[in-house]
Formats: C-alpha cells, sequence, structure tokens
C-alpha cells in the first residue's frame, strides 16, 4: 500500500515538474525571440546595416555562452528553482528596457544581459529533468520536454509579428515581458530540483550510485576544479560540444533570420513573414520528440546515429534551398519546416539527452553548460554573421548564406559517426 502510495505520488510530482520545466522554458523563447521579428523594423527605424543590427545578437549569442560556462558551475551548488527563478526575472527586465531603448549601444548591453540570463535555461531544465527521470525514458522526455522551445518559438514570432505590425516593435518587448514574470513567480513557488527535496527516493538511474543508502554524499557540494575535470577530461564530451558548435551556427542562423528571409526574399511582411516562418520550429518540435524517441528504441540509447543522419539530411537541403526562385514563399515554408524536423532532434539529443547520458551525475549541470557555452560560441556567427555574408552578395542574395550553413551541417554530422556506437551507462 505504502509502495503504490509512493508511486502515484512520485508521477504526480513528476507531471508537476516536467510541466513547470516546459512552460518555462517555453516562457524564456518569448522575451528571446522577439528580436528576430523586431530586428527589420529596428534596422529600418534607426537606418542601420545588416551586419549592425545583426550585432545585438551576436553580442547576445556571446554572452549566452559566458553564461553557460559560469551558471553551469552555479546550477550544481544553488539548485534550478532559485536559479531559473532569477534568470526569468533578469531576462523580463532586460526586455523591459528594451521597450525604451534609444541607442545602440542601450539595445547592446540590455541583449548581452538577456543573453547571460538566459544562458541558465535550458542546461536547469536538463538537470531538473535528469534528476526526475531514468535513463531508459529520458531521450523520450527530453524530446517531449524539448517542443517547449519549438512552442515557444512559434508563439515568440506569432506574437510579436502582430504586436510589430500592429502597435510597433517596442510593444514586442514590452508585452511578452508581462507575460514571462507570473511564470518566473510560479517557478520560484512550485518548483522542486530533486525528488528527495518533495520527501520522494531518488529517482536518477545512471550507474553511478548514491554513496549511502539515504545518498547523504551524493547531494553533497562539490568544488569547481573537481566538477571541471569531470567534464573537461571526458572525451565523448567533447565530440558533442564541438558538433553542438556547428549545430547551433545553422540553427540560430535559422532562428535569427527565417523571418527577414521570407521579408526580404520572397516579399511578405512582417507579420506574414513570421507566420510562414514558424513552420521551422513548429515541425522542429516533431523532429525533437521522434529524434529521442528513435535514439531510445531503434538505436537503443544511442543518439550519435539519429544526430549523424539528420544534420547529412540537412546540408542537402541547405544546398536545395539555394534553388528556390524568389517569391515562391510557400516551397521555401514547406522546406523551413523540414530543416526544422533535421535540426532540432539533434539540438536536443546534443545538449540535453547525450550530454546527460556521458556525464557524472554530480556534474550534469556543468556538463550541459559546457556544452550549451561551445554550443552558445557557434551561435554567435548566426548573427553579425549572416548580416556580413548577405552584404557580400548585395543583400538580397541568400545563396552564398544557404552553401555556408550546408558545411556547417556537415561537419557535426561527420564527427557524431566517431561515437556511433556510445551508449549510455545504465542503458540495456
Amino acid at each position: 500500500m505504502d509502495a503504490t502510495l509512493d508511486e502515484r505520488r512520485q508521477r504526480q510530482w513528476q507531471a508537476r515538474i516536467f510541466t513547470l520545466l516546459w512552460t518555462a522554458y517555453a516562457s524564456y523563447y518569448l522575451v528571446r525571440l522577439n528580436f528576430a521579428v523586431a530586428q527589420p523594423a529596428i534596422r529600418d527605424d534607426f537606418g542601420w546595416t545588416d551586419a549592425q543590427v545583426g550585432g545585438i545578437p551576436s553580442v547576445y549569442a556571446t554572452f549566452y555562452a559566458i553564461g553557460q560556462f559560469i551558471n553551469g558551475q552555479l546550477a550544481d551548488r544553488f539548485g534550478p528553482r532559485r536559479m531559473m527563478t532569477t534568470a526569468l526575472t533578469v531576462a523580463v527586465l532586460a526586455n523591459l528596457g528594451m521597450a525604451f531603448s534609444t541607442s545602440y549601444t542601450m539595445m547592446l548591453v540590455l541583449w548581452a544581459i538577456n543573453g547571460y540570463a538566459q544562458s541558465a535555461g535550458w542546461t536547469l531544465v536538463v538537470q531538473t529533468t535528469a534528476n526526475w527521470s531514468k535513463v531508459g525514458r529520458r531521450g523520450a522526455i527530453l524530446g517531449v520536454i524539448s517542443t517547449c522551445y519549438a512552442v515557444g518559438n512559434v508563439l515568440a514570432w506569432l506574437l510579436a509579428g502582430f504586436l510589430v505590425d500592429s502597435v510597433g516593435w517596442r510593444a514586442a518587448f514590452a508585452v511578452p515581458a508581462c507575460i514571462a514574470l507570473p511564470v518566473a513567480i510560479a517557478i520560484a513557488v512550485f518548483l522542486r530540483n530533486d525528488p528527495r527535496d518533495a520527501g520522494l527516493p531518488r529517482i536518477r538511474d545512471d550507474g553511478f550510485a548514491p554513496s549511502d543508502a539515504k545518498g547523504a554524499e551524493d547531494r553533497a557540494p562539490i568544488g569547481t576544479l573537481a566538477m571541471l575535470k569531470m567534464t573537461l577530461a571526458n572525451p565523448i564530451l567533447w565530440v558533442l560540444a564541438l558538433g553542438f558548435f556547428c549545430n547551433n551556427s545553422v540553427r540560430y542562423a535559422f532562428m535569427n533570420w527565417s523571418v527577414d528571409y521570407m521579408a526580404d526574399f520572397h516579399g511578405r511582411t512582417i507579420k506574414g513573414s513570421a507566420l510562414m516562418a514558424v513552420a521551422l520550429p513548429l515541425i522542429g518540435a516533431v523532429g525533437a520528440m521522434s529524434a529521442g524517441w528513435i535514439s531510445d528504441t531503434v538505436f537503443g540509447k544511442r543518439r550519435a546515429p539519429v544526430c549523424a543522419i539528420s544534420l547529412g539530411l540537412l546540408a542537402l537541403l541547405c544546398v536545395a534551398f539555394t534553388s528556390v526562385p524568389q517569391g515562391q514563399w510557400q516551397l521555401a515554408t514547406a522546406m523551413l519546416g523540414v530543416a526544422g524536423f533535421l535540426l532540432y532532434g539533434p539540438d536536443m539529443l546534443m545538449s540535453g539527452a547525450a550530454t546527460v547520458d556521458f556525464a557524472h551525475p554530480r556534474a550534469a549541470a556543468a556538463a550541459t553548460g559546457f556544452t550549451m557555452a561551445t554550443g552558445a560560441a557557434g551561435s554567435i556567427f548566426s548573427g553579425a554573421g549572416i548580416g556580413w555574408l548577405k552584404g557580400l552578395t548585395g543583400g538580397h542574395n541568400w545563396g552564398l548564406v544557404f552553401f555556408v550553413l550546408a558545411g556547417l551541417s556537415l561537419v557535426p554530422a561527420l564527427l557524431m559517426t566517431t561515437i556511433w556506437n556510445a551508449k549510455p551507462k545504465g542503458a540495456k
């Protein structure tokens, strides 16, 4: 009877935690991807070049990378609940500041602050999910939870697109901030870092056993140097991090410029461009769920094969983008959806399931922070770099951009073949 009651309580808590994590990270995207939609209006309002306006998300990515590495260490010390609440609150304040920005410097500073705050999000989601799940279902669970950033992407673009066209670009920062603030409060009140914080037994079964029956030493603070050693001495994490560096360059290029691509190359309005561009994250959510399930069931918990196959196909798709005729927005929309399907699965696996699979539980957040920091460094190129490439061909020819993205997709596909047969501890 008691065991049955504990199992019921465990399932109830898991449902609560996963729902909170999903909602929290979707909210992060509301105050993150609004800039991609407001970007053309901001550029026109201030008379900036593509490279200048692209510099703002590049600065964001720089501080996101720095924050990933730092916050990955802090997360294991202070716990997801406190850090996630603080980070989302800071992101809200940065967005409110953007709504009143009047200069390029001010926008750079505020979006840098937002980048640092946002860097704590996914690392904390992965850490908490790992604490509340078993290795045999981790890929599928993280696949479902990762739909939050696809859905958050869709909602962010649709909301910002409507606000930019109907009210103005400043509203695209103010309104999402007001929506995200109550979510930060909910995280502070309802989230629990670990089952033991809710009076439940330990759930994780990574093959790293607690040092005693109660797992007391397993929960003791661990030094920064020890965490770094656990992380940086792991060769598989290095392969994942380097692969994620290239993968993120491609994903953020699509995220930062899809709306601009639809408006600039295919002649759509901002609202219409945002509506078409949502195909990327919407179908991407299906890709993330499929990748998690396939890696768990078809490939026996091996994540690398799914990543390699998906990214190889993505490279071919990027080449195909160069042949899309100008004005054929229906075809471009369908291809953005396929790109999302092929991108979001490897993104979730490399930055989530695979990293946790091969990291020590006591340094899971640090390992995720390391992978995410490397990926964020790759995404720096996606802002000013894409703007610069556009400028080389006159500003309206996207062919060079897609050829470069094809090359960046092929590199992680090849890297994943080097760990093709790697499995997590505890996998059967």
